[in-house]
């Protein structure tokens, strides 16, 4: 950690500095692409600094093009506070998952589940952190402007992008779908007029294989077409142990009550098989008419999730009521404290009154190396988690002269499979089930234009999502559990209609000050049902897959049956004012407001009717910000400070074998910057940091109401690169020589804060060179990414009274590649 901020704060000075990009488990492909609105006028586009050079691909004062605005704007123009990158710094700085972007963004982080095998953005503390698949993220991310409904299609290896941008804020006036805490768009390379095609080929640490590439060109009647796709796989890098070492003295392996399933025992967090591949087509229809259309499949098959264990103890108060959570000691044997005393024979399988091992979990069992690449656990297999969706989107332009009609039909389908070892050690105790299919369609309608000093969009938006998931534990024979031999499916229907109209408009008063106006009318309508089944089948049990008949009653448990149906009326607006002094300085301040519908929670028993619906939130945000091109165009900074008023901000924390939202208000304010700067000629340098404090007030925790903080949202991040071209031809060929760091602070995994609920802070370095030909054509590069081999935790889970043990998802260890890339 010292060496990361020794490096970090280097970057700001102007050092040599390299980054780390977080793993991802599974990676649905983007879907299609979609073009800026023809026939809308385009901003000026401010052109590159005059030392950028062509011949570098990875170039980071490139002034980059966007469509936050839904037309070509210069980045520099547009009053949003926006992290933009393009896919050639997205190559250059070895990004392959989306949630990498997370790591170059200020104020943008990752929130997880499912062992870190499922990912959500977070933006300036605006996070939701429920591993449910009914649930929608507060950040919408889109891909070419078609909406992502599944929080599980947040995470996708990218490939053959143009672009990617982050909208902080809400952004309800002119994207489809309400967000409330910020937009992320990926947006794919188009078709070309002319051929082209690459190929890109890796090959890394952990046999880490990964192919990209794409084909592009002119097809008859004047269309034109792209075929692309990638390949990625690689082996689990913490290595597993089980079932010849169980770290569990011999003494105590009776309590164990294994059995070892077929095919258990595998490495966890590596990729059997990820592969996508997409293909468009675009073309004039008339003279006024324009098509686009494109068409995506991608399926994944991971072992199970990098996570593993460690023991923890449940601080309970005179009543019994949980007040916290700490770590066990060396010499602790408790099961729980109550009242400042150490409390015996709460649950000790096969030991009695106490721990069997002093240090270890309720069964003995102490990981040797903490976040270290070694583990046991007894239900760990390769192909654990499976993933696969498919879709297709249409896009129709129409110029009507000065305005811009634009129609937007999408389609995806997302089909999910996981599972994970409870408790993360070599106990046959429980297992964890996730299985999900949603289907979502969307239909966006939209004008845009300028009439005088007016500049407009208007549109309506229709989108529906049905989802059937599944989630609840299991136990398999001869597990711990008294009942042996069962499943607990928790079983969600749930079908979402949202309808709404949205409009934005700009007034240019005078040459250097504008007006913004936005207001956004949503209708959403929900159909939901919820049953907890429990199973006990006694012939074809699956290990991996749920059972769901014959239904039993289980000791201690009833079957449960929910369902109702809402509709909800919500608003979103936006008042903005823009002042350019000069044409290389913009000044903006805003009041936006974002809202996000109510929903269902699907805990299981003992959850009461009452608690199971939750209320919409509202977020009001009152930000200003200023962008800047100075000294010639070779710095550009950029600030913003913000705050935001939330109201009944739909707060998940975890209990037990469930999660749970509740409303609850909470203020958030912080503040980031952004710098790229041409020091050089031949010498780049790029630095973000943000800053951000929340609190969300009155949390009921043990009966008693807490102001706490969100989860996955760290106090500080930083990111920083330097990229220097060697003046000199190196091979024949010009080479670049690349570093930068990532760092994050602490942050909490659960709404509880509890102690030990709080992932320490970390930071990652990362290194690269690039060799490219002459002609462009032909480049190779070698890279180590997380140069120190920091071990490091990214996602947690309180399971104190399951196990006496948290579990803790980690982040890649280092790792080297070769990448060679050839265009034609």
């Amino acid at each position: 950690m010292r060496n990361s901020m020794i490096l970090l704060l280097g970057a700001a000075s102007g050092l040599s500095i390299y980054p780390h990009a977080a793993a991802a488990q599974t990676a649905p492909p983007p879907a299609a692409t979609v073009a800026p609105d023809a026939g809308a006028a385009p901003e000026a586009v401010v052109p590159e600094p005059a030392n950028a050079d062509p011949r570098d691909s990875g170039s980071l004062s490139s002034d980059i093009v966007i469509t936050a605005q839904r037309r070509n704007e210069s980045l520099q123009r547009v009053g949003i506070a926006v992290t933009a990158v393009t896919g050639a710094q997205i190559q250059a700085l070895g990004l392959t998952s989306s949630i990498d972007i997370a790591k170059i963004a200020s104020n943008v982080s990752v929130s997880g589940s499912y062992g870190g095998q499922m990912s959500q953005f977070a933006i300036r503390g605006v996070t939701q952190n429920d591993f449910n698949d009914h649930v929608e993220s507060v950040i919408a991310v889109y891909v070419d402007d078609a909406y992502v409904a599944s929080q599980q299609g947040q995470t996708f290896g990218m490939f053959d992008l143009e672009r990617v941008e982050v909208l902080k804020g809400p952004q309800g006036t002119l994207f489809g779908r309400n967000a409330t805490g910020g937009v992320v768009n990926f947006i794919t390379k188009r078709p070309t007029s002319k051929p082209e095609a690459f190929i890109d080929a890796t090959y890394g640490s952990y046999n880490n294989v990964r192919v990209e590439g794409a084909l592009s060109g002119p097809l008859a009647g004047g269309f034109n077409a792209r075929l692309s796709g990638m390949f990625e796989r690689y082996d689990g890098w913490i290595r597993n142990k089980y079932p010849e070492q169980t770290f569990v003295p011999a003494a105590h392996q009776g309590g164990l009550n294994g059995v070892t399933l077929p095919g258990s025992g595998a490495d966890l967090g590596g990729v059997k098989s990820n592969w996508a591949v997409r293909g468009q087509i675009e073309g004039a229809l008339s003279d006024t008419v324009d098509l686009w259309a494109s068409a995506y499949i991608n399926k994944s098959i991971a072992s199970t999730g990098p996570y593993q264990q460690t023991p923890t103890v449940r601080v309970l108060d005179a009543a019994g009521n949980q007040v916290n959570t700490i770590a066990v000691t060396a010499t602790q044997i408790c099961q729980v404290i109550q009242a400042g005393r150490c409390v015996h024979g709460e649950y000790a399988p096969g030991t009695g009154a106490t721990r069997p091992v002093a240090g270890g979990d309720f069964y003995g069992y102490r990981d040797p190396d903490g976040s270290g690449p070694i583990t046991s656990s007894d239900y760990a297999f390769d192909d654990a988690n499976t993933f696969e969706t498919y879709g297709g989107t249409v896009r129709l332009t129409a110029n009507l002269g000065g305005a811009t009609l634009t129609s937007l039909s999408d389609y995806k389908h997302f089909d999910k499979d996981f599972s994970l070892d409870l408790e993360a050690g070599p106990e046959n105790q429980f297992f964890w089930h996730g299985v999900s299919k949603s289907k979502t369609f969307s239909q966006e309608l939209r004008v845009n234009g300028d009439a005088g000093r007016f500049r407009y969009i208007a549109g309506g938006y229709f989108l529906v999502i049905d989802n059937r998931s599944d989630h609840g534990i299991g136990a398999l024979p001869d597990s711990s559990y008294a009942v042996t031999s069962w499943d607990q499916p928790r079983i969600v229907d749930l079908n979402t209609k949202s309808y709404s109209l949205f409009g934005q408009v700009e007034y240019k008063a005078a040459d250097t000050f504008s007006l913004i106006g936005g207001l956004r009318w949503s209708r959403e309508v929900k159909d939901y049902g919820f049953e907890v089944l429990f199973v006990s089948p006694t012939t074809g049990l699956d290990p991996k897959h749920f059972d769901y008949s014959p239904s039993v009653v289980f000791p201690g448990f009833s079957q449960a049956l929910y369902t109702a149906d809402n509709a909800e009326t919500l608003w979103s607006f936006k008042a903005q004012a823009n002042w350019t002094p000069t044409d290389r300085l913009l000044f903006y301040a805003g009041v936006t407001q974002g809202a996000k519908a109510g929903s269902y929670n699907a805990g299981g028993p003992p959850l009461a009717a009452v608690d199971i619906p939750y209320k919409p939130e509202k977020l009001v945000s009152y930000e200003v910000g200023m962008k800047s091109s100075l000294f010639d165009r070779r710095l550009r900074f950029n600030a913003a400070a913000f705050y935001y008023d939330y109201t009944n901000y739909q707060a998940s924390r975890w209990l037990g074998f469930s999660s749970l939202i509740i409303n609850a208000d909470a203020r958030i304010y912080g503040a980031e910057a952004e710098m790229v700067a041409s020091l050089s000629d031949n010498l780049e340098a790029s630095f973000n940091a943000g800053y951000q404090n929340n609190k969300v007030k009155d949390v009921p925790v043990a009966g008693v109401l807490r102001d706490v903080h969100t989860t996955f949202t760290p106090a500080v991040t930083l990111s920083g690169t330097l990229r220097y071209k060697v003046p000199v031809v190196v091979a024949g060929g010009n080479v670049a020589v690349q570093g930068d760091a990532t760092y994050q602070s602490k942050v909490w995994h659960n709404l509880n804060n509890f102690d030990v609920n709080q992932l320490d802070a970390w930071g990652i370095v990362n290194g690269r060179i690039d060799w490219m030909a002459p002609d462009s054509r032909l480049r190779v590069s070698f890279f180590v990414r997380n140069i120190f081999n920091k071990h490091y935790d990214t996602v947690g889970f309180d399971l104190s009274q399951i196990c006496g043990c948290n579990l803790m998802a980690q982040g890649k260890p280092r790792w080297l590649g070769l990448q060679v890339r050839r265009d034609f």
